[in-house]
């Protein structure tokens, strides 16, 4: 008896040794390119939000350039999903090299989707490895999402869509094409995932769109289910609806709620400026939503400010320092879990402006851009 179990214990470590290497080794990547020394690092880091309040950045394979002018780099991953492939020549020059003579530190950072797959980075030169992750000069090939990718990419290019030059109406036509021309790969659900964040972006028929071109994705089961809960958060903020309640205090730390608010500003539009005494960003948009306060009439257009502040001192003594002369407050733990939650933000500063009824009516990319919207309601 102590013999078989002997046996069946030494097989059932073979095969949890078997899974565990082959768990090790489901993707590689290849490249061979002059200009490529011998010691470059190059290493896969994950690229993606989980969830719209949290950023992995965590590292997937790493490697050094073994010959110069090849690499080759592999790793384990266990969905598809978007990566950044970076390299350097930091641990050739060493730290103290690099801070006296920062010109010959080289880095790279491409954007690629990567799953159980070949790949190999085609590029005569490691000089046109560049950010940009497609050019007439490097392509990557490899894996179904990849070809995807590279498909998006190519018609940005087409178009003449650049970092530099987004061209947002015809980028979003582009962008709406490909996840209706790939209704089930994992690049065009991230896509569609990601025009779902920051609440009353889109309208109710924009959301439908998504919701009805997107049915499945049988590689990534776990990124459907993800966008499908995003869909449904994504209802309750379109554009045109009231707002979603937060749970919030006064600045005498009494509680109260978002939407009881907003109603107490109904008849008048209302802009509501959610901040925290730690985003410079925020704050460095404070003189401009002082001018809004000053140039248009209280009777018509009315500004509130609720702070993500964790810390009740820091969040005071802000609002002493900075002097907003409009109403205040300051969202409960539970209020900015709702925030990230619910509205599908990924932090602040985040503007809404609502209607007279109670709509919410714009979300403004930025506090300059507020004053389009304004202008247009006159």
């Amino acid at each position: 008896m102590n013999r078989l179990f002997s046996k069946i214990l030494i097989f059932s470590i073979w095969i949890c040794c078997t899974e565990l290497s082959a768990q090790q080794d489901n993707f590689c990547i290849r490249g061979k390119m002059s200009g490529l020394k011998k010691g470059v690092t190059i290493s896969i880091l994950t690229a993606e939000h989980k969830d719209p309040n949290s950023f992995d950045d965590s590292e997937i394979a790493t490697t050094t350039v073994k010959k110069n002018g090849e690499f080759f780099i592999s790793g384990y991953v266990d969905h598809p999903q978007k990566v950044t492939l970076i390299t350097n020549n930091l641990d050739m020059l060493g730290d103290k090299a690099a801070k006296n003579n920062y010109k010959q530190v080289h880095w790279t950072y491409t954007t690629m989707w990567l799953e159980p797959a070949e790949y190999v980075i085609k590029t005569p030169k490691y000089s046109l490895l560049t950010d940009a992750p497609l050019t007439k000069d490097c392509i990557i090939e490899g894996g179904q999402a990849q070809k995807d990718f590279n498909d998006l990419n190519s018609a940005k290019i087409k178009h003449g869509i650049t970092e530099f030059e987004p061209n947002i109406d015809t980028l979003a036509k582009i962008e709406l094409d490909f996840i209706t021309n790939h209704p089930t790969s994992p690049v065009a659900i991230n896509l569609a995932c990601e025009k779902l964040t920051n609440g009353y972006n889109l309208s109710v028929e924009q959301i439908d769109i998504l919701g009805k071109t997107i049915k499945d994705c049988p590689s990534d089961k776990q990124r459907y289910n993800n966008f499908v809960h995003r869909l449904e958060a994504a209802r309750l903020t379109a554009n045109g609806n009231p707002i979603v309640d937060l749970d919030m205090i006064t600045p005498m730390g009494e509680r109260c709620q978002l939407a009881d608010i907003v109603k107490k500003y109904e008849g008048k539009y209302l802009l509501i400026d959610f901040w925290a005494s730690w985003c410079g960003i925020c704050r460095a948009g404070t003189p401009k939503l002082k001018e809004y306060y000053s140039k248009y009439p209280h009777e018509w257009l009315e500004i509130i400010s609720v702070s993500a502040d964790e810390n009740s001192d820091a969040w005071h003594n802000a609002m002493q320092k900075d002097q907003m002369p409009w109403t205040q407050y300051c969202l409960t733990s539970q209020g900015m879990k709702d925030l990230m939650e619910k509205y599908q933000i990924i932090g602040v500063p985040y503007y809404l402006l609502l209607s007279p009824d109670g709509k919410v009516i714009a979300n403004p990319s930025g506090v300059d851009i507020i004053e389009s919207y304004l202008e247009k309601l006159k």
